[in-house]
């Protein structure tokens, strides 16, 4: 499911993204929860951790690789059950995910997702 929201993809975008790697764990950590401050009934569907691509100098060296995490159990309670429900989730929340790594803010994506609704 996770290969076809990616498939989505433009050839450029998906070059772009050979260094981040993608995972899938069942919930966030503790430790994920406790950096994020969510409170235990906060569904947390994906995270992308690591530097994003607009904070970058070219001279980096020593850090982690990029990483984003997709929660099934969230992603599933989110769906509830209905498989096209979690499709849509998923591919959702890797194409957000996606867009933090590039740098973009929630706010900048809650307008893009405005502007899509009304065309």
């Amino acid at each position: 499911m996770i290969q076809r929201a990616m498939s989505e993809l433009s050839p450029e975008h998906m070059a772009a993204l050979e260094h981040v790697a993608i995972l899938v764990a069942e919930e966030p950590s503790p430790e994920q929860r406790k950096k994020l401050h969510l409170r235990g009934d906060s569904l947390l569907l994906g995270l992308f951790e690591g530097v994003p691509r607009t904070q970058r100098t070219g001279y980096e060296s020593g850090i982690l690789p990029d990483t984003i995490t997709l929660f099934k159990k969230p992603l599933l309670i989110a769906s509830q059950g209905d498989k096209r429900r979690l499709y849509d989730q998923v591919k959702r929340t890797v194409w957000h995910e996606i867009a933090r790594y590039f740098g973009i803010s929630h706010e900048q994506m809650d307008a893009l997702q405005r502007r899509s609704r009304k065309s």
